[in-house]
């Protein structure tokens, strides 16, 4: 049987010899004692986290080996069953789907794929019917603004100087 009271009074002298030698190192002997037993402390749980990762994954991949081995027993147990069934009742074995349509149309193959003609994209430059009148101050487009939105697709109103541009319109032809 354990003895808790002397464990205990061990550990406590042990606890009390090592605080009184922390105590009689000097500042930065303790700082760098503390740095080390952190350090010690964080190491040992990384070390633990990794073992009980690779413990873990070797469990996962046991488990997962050991299921496709027994899948595929089963299935080759049920292949060879079925072969015997059909080689002692001397029935056919039934044809697969796609293995019929294989014998059916044998002859029959795909037809080239034709190649897509591409329209002929051409822009236009729509000019709005509100762009007769300036949005921001309400003046009227003057003669030489709807010339430059059809020359240069960008006009800019003569009183407030608002900036107008022509919309693109893409039009396909075939």
């Amino acid at each position: 049987m354990v003895d808790w009271n002397k464990v205990a009074e061990t550990a406590m002298y042990y606890w009390e010899e090592f605080m009184n030698w922390f105590l009689t190192i000097p500042l930065y002997g303790q700082v760098l004692v503390v740095i080390g037993i952190a350090a010690i402390l964080v190491l040992t749980v990384i070390l633990v986290y990794y073992i009980l990762k690779g413990v873990a994954y070797l469990v996962y991949y046991i488990l997962k080996g050991t299921y496709l081995l027994l899948k595929s027993i089963g299935l080759l147990f049920y292949k060879l069953f079925e072969a015997l069934y059909y080689l002692i009742s001397g029935k056919p074995r039934p044809i697969k789907q796609e293995q019929e349509e294989q014998q059916v149309f044998p002859q029959v193959q795909k037809e080239p794929e034709v190649e897509h003609i591409r329209p002929v994209i051409k822009e236009f430059y729509e000019l709005e019917s509100n762009a007769a009148y300036c949005t921001e101050c309400g003046a009227e487009f003057t003669e030489r603004m709807h010339q430059q939105l059809a020359d240069r697709r960008v006009a800019y109103c003569a009183h407030c100087g608002k900036g107008f541009k022509a919309n693109i319109i893409e039009v396909e032809q075939y």
